[in-house]
């Protein structure tokens, strides 16, 4: 399981959370904070200056795990964007270190995905038929790329990301402005979206900007019916059922 899908089912579990710790206590991001890289310099810069995820934007496969493996980061979430995949373009991620890859549905290869391996999230094209987002489930994605979630967001657009989310079962990933408003944010989050990508070249102060938006947003109202909830995929959900096992046999 990647360490993003970790992340990703850690959301649902401090959300659900109930307690009585102490109330100065440093709140959590609601939405997990990416941001996207161009090199291996600034692929380090972005865990550094607090990103839970960050995504190498590369031309092939090779190109990309070879910023990955420059960056030497170690087992964190590094994924990369590349517009196709094969065999050989999975197997030298995998060896850079990638924790998952975001590749369109026509341009990857069946046999380059394995999700047991290096997790996979799928580039999202302008239109998507209900039918075969409802096959991607069975497939055990970490999610989908948008590439572009801000602008104006209308109940049809919001309605849309739900649509994405509910029938694929998985979460939603997407570039977002630094300077995005909290209300915003909210209803990304309440649409099935985990993760907000900042663009290249984000400086780390306007990522620290961000993340204390994602901070900002507020906690999910209880008993609403027809409430949107980040659902993990079952990969994640059984991950999940094994940590707490171990825990009681601790």
């Amino acid at each position: 399981m990647s360490q993003l899908q970790k992340k990703i089912a850690s959301i649902g579990r401090r959300e659900g959370a109930v307690g009585f710790g102490r109330a100065n206590y440093d709140k959590p991001r609601a939405i997990l904070l990416g941001l996207m890289a161009a090199d291996a310099a600034s692929l380090k810069a972005g865990f550094a200056a607090g990103a839970d995820v960050v995504i190498v934007r590369a031309a092939d496969a090779a190109a990309a795990a070879k910023m990955i493996a420059e960056a030497a980061v170690g087992k964190v979430p590094v994924g990369a964007l590349v517009p196709s995949l094969d065999d050989a373009g999975a197997d030298a991620l995998h060896k850079a270190g990638c924790d998952f890859v975001i590749s369109p549905l026509e341009s990857t290869s069946s046999t380059a995905v394995d999700t047991e391996r290096m997790g996979h999230v799928v580039a999202l094209p302008e239109s998507i038929e209900d039918t075969t987002l409802r096959a991607l489930g069975p497939v055990g994605l970490d999610g989908l790329f948008i590439a572009k979630l801000d602008g104006a967001l209308t109940l049809s657009s919001q309605l849309n990301l739900v649509r994405l989310a509910s029938f694929a079962s998985t979460s939603l990933l997407g570039s977002v402005r630094v300077d995005a408003p909290v209300a915003e944010l909210r209803v990304l989050r309440d649409s099935g979206v985990a993760v907000v990508v900042a663009p290249e070249g984000t400086s780390a102060g306007a990522l620290g900007t961000l993340a204390e938006a994602l901070k900002a947003i507020p906690p999910r109202k209880r008993g609403r019916e027809g409430e949107m909830a980040i659902v993990p995929t079952s990969a994640a959900a059984a991950s999940e059922e094994e940590d707490e096992e171990d825990d009681d046999d601790e």
